[in-house]
């Protein structure tokens, strides 16, 4: 797997799978310690890849406002860029990462089928990855409630607080491939809506109202269509078919019901912001493209409509 830019997080990562090897595969590392390697994480990276973005935008000829937002998004496609790829290129060869395999994505608790792992316990390389993507939504959350609100405020609080959880409660417990599985269906949008703003910002005509087309289509398939039949196999858990559950699929522990309650929870949400999609992309449709932003609840915002509801670090850069 590949390592962001910045020094400190490769040697905090490394160090983590260095010690989950040491063990067996498995990384002991507890929620605080996940939290102290997350403050590192994302300033760092944040701080290598904005450099990167400010010299595009200086080369794009782009003024001085424009060239600190195209700077922020630029480093926030990067990441998740990084996300996907990273993800993809981990478990492309695991069978429970694909949908064909879901019927396996909750084997890694009280039923756990890596060999060489104690139930209730995960691989070092996919408790690293929870490393990076948490200090994403931990700094994430602290930005939101420091920054000017947004329309959507009480939506974004509730979605990062439920995300946070998800993802503390997933690593303590160890059932991190529904969590994998959950942050691909989710991240898969994010690089496209973040191009789309890239582009308005440089001034390319077309392709950012191309790219929130196809925005649309990457939020409603993996959110909206894939996400409610990943929720459907993490309910039917490990119950089927397994002497463990003798009271079918309601013979569950408080941690399954808690995370199957969690990933419940995000669904209204991912509706609610997919019907705002459609508005904008209706408007851009109608007129003349991406304009402002049907959430921007300030006077004199040139920000596109691309924004991703799901990050409050996008949505006030």
């Amino acid at each position: 797997m590949s390592t962001t830019t910045a020094p400190e997080t490769s040697d905090i990562l490394s160090r983590v799978l260095a010690l989950g090897r040491a063990r067996g595969g498995d990384s002991n590392f507890g929620p605080l310690e996940l939290l102290s390697a997350s403050r590192t994480n994302r300033r760092a990276r944040e701080l290598a890849l904005q450099a990167l973005g400010a010299v595009i935008a200086g080369a794009l000829g782009l003024r001085r406002s424009k060239k600190t937002k195209f700077a922020h998004t630029f480093s926030e496609m990067c990441y998740y860029v990084f996300s996907v790829l990273s993800l993809t290129r981990l478990f492309w060869d695991a069978g429970w990462f694909w949908p064909s395999g879901w019927h396996e994505v909750m084997f890694d608790g009280r039923v756990q089928q890596t060999a060489i792992l104690r139930p209730y316990t995960a691989p070092a390389d996919l408790k690293m990855f929870y490393m990076v993507e948490t200090s994403y939504y931990v700094s994430s959350f602290a930005l939101l409630l420091v920054r000017p609100k947004k329309k959507d405020f009480v939506e974004m609080a509730f979605h990062h607080v439920v995300t946070a959880s998800l993802l503390l409660l997933s690593y303590t417990t160890g059932y991190m491939r529904i969590g994998a599985v959950v942050m691909y269906l989710h991240n898969i949008f994010d690089p496209f809506m973040l191009f789309a703003k890239c582009t308005h910002y440089a001034g390319i005509p077309v392709l950012p109202d191309v790219s929130f087309a196809i925005c649309a289509g990457a939020f409603a398939v993996p959110r909206l269509y894939f996400y409610p039949s990943a929720i459907h196999y993490a309910w039917l858990g490990v119950c089927v078919g397994n002497k463990t559950c003798p009271g079918g699929v309601w013979d569950k522990t408080p941690v399954e019901f808690s995370l199957i309650g969690l990933l419940v929870a995000l669904l209204p949400i991912h509706v609610f912001w997919f019907i705002m999609i459609v508005k904008v992309l209706v408007t851009a449709l109608s007129s003349k493209g991406v304009q402002g932003d049907v959430r921007s609840d300030s006077e004199g915002e040139d920000e596109p409509a691309t924004r991703d509801p799901l990050d409050p670090a996008k949505k006030h850069t």
